[in-house]
């Protein structure tokens, strides 16, 4: 299980300080255009004060994403970053698409874990309690609804990533309860005194579709693509970080897609739209700051890129491939850990921690899009996380040309390649992703190997 709620938090209160926007010309409304479908497509977590950099990078960059956060009754949510109400979000999508930028906005709407009253100890209980809350779902709804109105305003596509985690937790509480499907799940819907959804019922589904029923009305231009999340540990058993090699990833496939079909995807019984992309996640950590850490005693955050043991890549694909199959959904792979194992500055410190996911991924794209993945966003998904700006402020840095060597990592000194770039991951995602796009960023190696190549 997966917490962010540290990350969105800080986040909130730094973008707090770090907006700098001006108010940019008003968008002409037309209707949303499907999604980049011809290749897989890439995109970046990123806050305002980093557009810059990715305007900069020389990448055609697809997409950025952003966290809207912090609670829908606490008097710190995202409305309350800029004025009037809700105008942090009127500037992310507009300048998303001005001034040089030209990316689909996509916003990942967290707000049930950290609105009041939140009772219980974990996550769980914290977002079914919330969920049970008639007057925490009022303001939820609310607050719902006045981002759709500015994304109708904004008229261009945008992409709303609703609750990561929340429906993960909801299949295992139905599962706690004998219950099958979202119709069974308890939620206030009409219970909340919402007029707009006084004929939903008071239940996950009802809850879903209900938000479906608050897109189409207040976004009535058709600009707004709603995202489920699908969690790899939904069903019980954790397809990103189980070493059990008889582990199904199919079945446990089937387990999510059932749950998520039942709440407004394969249908809406009460008429409106259903889900339009599937999110997933891979790891909010790189998988060196789990090492680092402690954490790979009983499990491990490496992927074996060679698809021998377990986890691995192989394994996910298959996952994502059979629910891409029982949704009829694209999907989405969210929050990638941004670090390699390709450049000296990657030495498992604040900033610099190994992970092989993005290497991998621009290495075997065309596998990923077989899979049903039309887009990878990567982002740092906790502090102290490798990025791909000079977060860390410390100019460009090889280890005093040292390789780290991390056998957990399938990485004997691998990491052997001098940097050029300030970007905290050596300017991987820079240089790779801009050879994928078919823009040759220059690269000084230390040896005469091959630079990687997508295939």
């Amino acid at each position: 299980m997966r917490s962010r709620l540290r990350f969105a938090a800080l986040l909130g209160a730094a973008l707090l300080l770090a907006v700098t926007l001006h108010q940019p010309p008003a968008a002409h409304a037309a209707p949303a255009a499907a999604l980049p479908s011809d290749r897989l497509h890439f995109g970046l977590a990123n806050g305002p004060a980093d557009l810059g950099w990715m305007t900069s990078s020389q990448v055609p960059w697809r997409y950025r994403y952003q966290y809207l956060c912090c609670g829908v009754n606490t008097g710190s949510g995202w409305e309350t970053w800029n004025s009037p109400t809700g105008q942090f979000a009127a500037w992310y999508m507009a300048n998303s698409t001005s001034g040089g930028a030209s990316y689909i906005p996509v916003f990942t709407y967290y707000e049930l874990l950290q609105s009041n009253p939140a009772v219980g100890s974990n996550e769980l209980d914290k977002d079914y309690s919330n969920l049970n809350n008639a007057s925490t779902m009022a303001s939820y709804y609310a607050n719902f609804k006045l981002l759709m109105t500015l994304a109708n305003t904004y008229g261009k596509t945008v992409i709303v990533h609703v609750e990561p985690d929340f429906w993960g937790y909801m299949q295992q509480k139905a599962k706690a309860n004998g219950w099958s499907a979202a119709n069974q799940v308890p939620a206030q819907v009409a219970g909340s005194g919402s007029s707009d959804l006084s004929g939903y019922a008071d239940t996950l589904q009802g809850f879903a579709c209900g938000l479906m029923h608050l897109r189409d009305l207040y976004d009535p231009n058709g600009n707004v693509l709603l995202g489920i999340h699908a969690s790899m540990w939904s069903s019980g058993l954790d397809v990103a970080s189980s070493t059990d090699p008889t582990l199904d990833a199919v079945a446990q496939a089937d387990l999510t897609s059932s749950f998520l079909n039942s709440a407004c995807m394969a249908s809406n019984p009460y008429g409106g739209g259903t889900w339009d992309l599937v999110f997933n996640d891979i790891d909010d950590h790189d998988a060196g700051w789990w090492e680092s850490h402690g954490n790979n005693q009983w499990f491990t955050h490496w992927w074996d890129p060679t698809n021998t043991t377990f986890p691995n890549f192989a394994r996910y694909l298959g996952w994502v491939s059979e629910l891409h199959a029982k949704t009829s959904r694209p999907q989405v792979v969210w929050q990638v850990p941004v670090g390699n194992q390709y450049f000296l500055t990657m030495n498992n410190t604040c900033g610099h921690y190994q992970d092989n996911v993005a290497q991998y991924i621009l290495a075997h794209p065309q596998s990923f899009k077989a899979a049903g993945l039309i887009a990878v966003l990567f982002g740092a998904g906790n502090a102290c996380q490798s990025t791909y700006t000079d977060a860390a402020n410390d100019g460009v840095t090889n280890n005093s040309g040292v390789a780290t060597t991390d056998l957990a990592g399938f990485c004997a000194a691998c990491n052997t390649h001098v940097p050029t770039w300030p970007d905290d991951d050596g300017g991987f995602l820079r240089v790779f992703v801009g050879r994928y796009y078919g823009n040759r960023l220059p690269i000084i190696q230390s040896s005469p190997a091959p630079s990687p190549r997508p295939r």
